[in-house]
């Protein structure tokens, strides 16, 4: 009976070919995740470009914010002055009313009331 089973030995040819082969395998799929992370990385500037926008409006309607809450903060220091000014005229009047009152009732022997 004849021995098919020949010994074959690799050789370093052999054996170049099929790192070639394995390294090319690996490179494809080295590229393939290469790829999904430059789509992501697209995702993720577009994100970031939204995020930069969406910032950027956040700020502008603090500004105008801000601007709003200066305007209403004079309009009511306007207020507040106007009715302390109004206090006092009418602590003034009131003086001015009781004094007219005391002549009227001297001079005039009238005496002024509220009813």
């Amino acid at each position: 009976m004849e021995n098919n089973n020949e010994n074959k030995y690799i050789t370093s040819d052999d054996l170049a070919e099929q790192t070639k082969i394995i390294l090319g395998a690996i490179d494809g799929r080295f590229n393939k995740v290469d790829e999904r992370f430059d789509r992501v990385d697209e995702r993720f500037d577009r994100v970031d470009e939204r995020f930069d926008r969406v910032e950027n409006r956040l700020e502008e309607v603090r500004d105008e914010l801000k601007a709003d809450i200066n305007n209403v903060q004079a309009l009511i220091d306007g207020y507040v002055k106007a009715q302390e000014d109004f206090k006092q005229d009418f602590v003034v009047m009131k003086e001015e009313v009781r004094q007219m009152k005391a002549i009227f009732k001297e001079k005039l022997g009238v005496e002024i009331r509220a009813i």
